[in-house]
């Protein structure tokens, strides 16, 4: 499964990516302790996610776990550039009202709590300024695609027992999402260590496709971690 994903994000990047610079951050994601750039750093992301639906009054904030990985370019001392790779970008709504429904029939509906569930690969360019060694702030498109969709409702029984129906809704849904995002960095060790993120993402697309009435964005908050992975030369 390891190397499965390995392959996979390698496809992805150079697909994207046409640089020669971009294919040797790829590599060094993938193999860091073989590939020696002193412009060139990776890591690992992870992020707590606080997304929620535009056009979509009523509902409420869904916390999630973001999962990826990153490479940043350096170019000069003021500019670089932050790719990030994100396996698992939560997003979605919870508490959603049921006049933005979409599975017809659904038992007991008014007294289940609708918790719309979005999952998406991601993937973020963004060039980044930076202020000072630690402190920089990037900006940039994102583009996502789609992988989960569900729409899941939980409700309690009479007995005090819980029951939840999950509907699986991927026909309903885009498969591609265009953001927009902004990024505010800290990294310790003049820049060399663990990086400090708040990021804010909103959607520019309609998740919905043609089936549903319904249009509204994505957009999220999220705190995440970078955790630098070391590169050099083998041994």
């Amino acid at each position: 499964m390891c190397k499965s994903i390995k392959y996979i994000l390698l496809i992805i990047c150079l697909t994207a990516h046409c640089l020669p610079a971009h294919s040797q951050a790829v590599l060094a994601l993938l193999f860091g302790n073989k590939v020696s750039n002193p412009n060139l750093s990776l890591g690992i992301h992870v992020g707590l996610e606080m997304s929620n639906l535009t056009n979509t009054p009523g509902a409420n904030v869904l916390p999630g776990l973001a999962l990826g990985a990153y490479t940043n370019i350096k170019f000069s001392s003021k500019w670089s550039l932050s790719n990030y790779f994100i396996f698992k970008s939560p997003r979605g709504a919870a508490s959603v009202p049921l006049a933005y429904q979409i599975q017809p029939n659904v038992p007991d509906a008014e007294a289940a709590n609708l918790r719309r569930k979005l999952t998406y690969l991601e993937i973020s360019p963004l060039p980044r300024y930076n202020f000072t060694p630690e402190l920089s702030l990037a900006a940039g498109p994102q583009f996502a695609i789609k992988v989960v969709s569900k729409d899941i409702y939980k409700s309690t029984l009479t007995d005090g027992g819980q029951e939840t129906l999950v509907y699986n809704l991927k026909d309903n849904y885009n498969w591609l999402d265009v953001d927009a995002a902004a990024d505010l960095q800290y990294a310790f060790y003049k820049g060399n260590g663990v990086r400090l993120n708040l990021r804010f993402s909103q959607g520019l697309t309609n998740i919905y496709n043609d089936k549903v009435p319904f249009n509204a964005k994505n957009q999220y908050f999220q705190i995440g971690v970078g955790i630098p992975i070391s590169t050099g030369a083998s041994k």
